[in-house]
């Protein structure tokens, strides 16, 4: 139990000490893939990322890296298509929508999320996918590195 605790310290000194963290979460089944899930269940600590007291009116619960100006970018694949916000099997993604609540929970809610979509078709609209994140996450390099806060880190 030590030993998994170290851990799970680790990872959670690594998210204080970052102020960019990028994951690589492909959908597994409409969700993330279990190893994925362990990590949000070693990071969701409280005492370490998220408050409580039962005693505390109101909410017994609170972020305690809020206001920490965290970035987390969450860079996905996907088999099928239409999994973005209003498209048409959006209701089935489970990946995106739930890692921005368990880092949300935490205080992290600057989240950035870019997807490759049609893997399991192979084709032009594969190639279309992939050049289309390739380019979103130029874009998204270029704003991150001109923000204040990335420079200050770097």
């Amino acid at each position: 139990m030590e030993a998994v605790l170290q851990e799970s310290d680790m990872l959670v000194d690594e998210i204080i000490a970052a102020d960019l963290i990028i994951a690589g979460v492909p959908m597994y089944n409409f969700s993330v893939p279990a190893q994925f899930k362990a990590y949000i269940d070693n990071i969701v600590r409280v005492g370490r990322t998220f408050g409580f007291d039962r005693g505390r009116a109101g909410e017994p619960y609170w972020p305690l890296l809020a206001g920490m100006n965290k970035t987390l970018v969450i860079l996905s694949s996907r088999g099928d298509f239409g999994y973005g916000p209003a498209e048409r099997i959006a209701h089935m993604n489970h990946v995106e929508p739930s890692i921005r609540t368990a880092f949300g929970y935490i205080g992290i809610t600057d989240v950035r999320s870019i997807a490759v979509e049609y893997d399991e078709f192979a084709d032009n609209r594969l190639a279309t996918s992939i050049a289309s994140a390739e380019a979103a996450v130029e874009e998204l390099v270029g704003r991150l590195a001109g923000s204040e806060e990335l420079k200050m880190a770097m």
